[in-house]
């Protein structure tokens, strides 16, 4: 129990920086296509089915709850980040 009550010693902020800083491929980290896919295609398909809600119930005799319109969105999101191609240099 004194253990837990006892300070830990912590490393200067200046060596988690270094060590941070250190690491190769994300200094400079930019969305890629398929990121960019996905976050594109997640707002049309939220747009689309605020559009489609109210003649939902008609075509499909349910509610469009919530969960309805993550699951397409997410489908559809990853049916288009599917088709993007990936472009690793």
């Amino acid at each position: 129990m004194s253990a837990i009550a006892q300070p830990a010693l912590q490393t200067p902020i200046t060596v988690h920086r270094t060590k941070a800083s250190q690491r190769i491929g994300y200094h400079y980290w930019a969305p890629t296509a398929k990121v960019s896919a996905g976050v594109l295609a997640g707002a049309a398909t939220i747009l689309l089915t605020a559009f489609l809600g109210p003649h939902w119930r008609n075509w499909t005799q349910q509610d469009m709850t919530p969960a309805v319109v993550t699951a397409i969105t997410t489908i559809v999101a990853f049916v288009i980040q599917y088709w993007v191609p990936d472009r690793r240099t």
